[in-house]
């Protein structure tokens, strides 16, 4: 049942997961909770979808296909740019992960080189697990309005 209530209140969960068949990316069942807040985006909208679902104190195992996770892997997202553009260009190779600023937006993200050849660098701009399918556990601690612990 999708508890509309709790849009932008702040779920503090614990998740482990990443790709099916792969080994899992994130684990954060040995710390803190993560705070999350619910239906803001924060999250990829089969995570999301969960945590407006989950009674507090509840695990569950959710499966979640590339349109609701990351989105399918965009053709567009591969770039093809010369080395001497990329700073640091001449150290990479086939696999590299290094981070890229937004010309636009300021904001950097995760980019990994497909080739790496002489004169230039293939790149993809895509989410790591676009075009995957996801499978997360997630418990679902406590759900506040704000970050601020509550009193006793």
């Amino acid at each position: 049942m999708r508890r509309v209530e709790r849009s932008g209140k702040l779920a503090y969960v614990h998740y482990r997961g990443g790709a099916v068949g792969e080994e899992p990316v994130e684990d954060t069942f040995n710390g803190e909770p993560e705070q999350v807040y619910i239906g803001v985006g924060a999250v990829p909208p089969g995570i999301d979808e969960a945590l407006y679902e989950l009674e507090i104190g509840e695990t569950r195992t959710v499966r979640i296909p590339p349109e609701k996770a990351w989105g399918l892997h965009d053709p567009q997202g591969v770039r093809v740019y010369p080395r001497s553009m990329i700073p640091g260009g001449e150290a990479l190779v086939d696999g590299s992960v290094f981070s890229w600023t937004n010309p636009a937006s300021g904001a950097r993200l995760p980019v990994r080189v497909l080739e790496a050849r002489e004169d230039y660098v293939k790149v993809d701009f895509n989410h790591p697990l676009a075009g995957k399918e996801l499978e997360y556990t997630i418990e679902l601690v406590d759900i506040r309005t704000s970050a601020t612990p509550t009193q006793s």
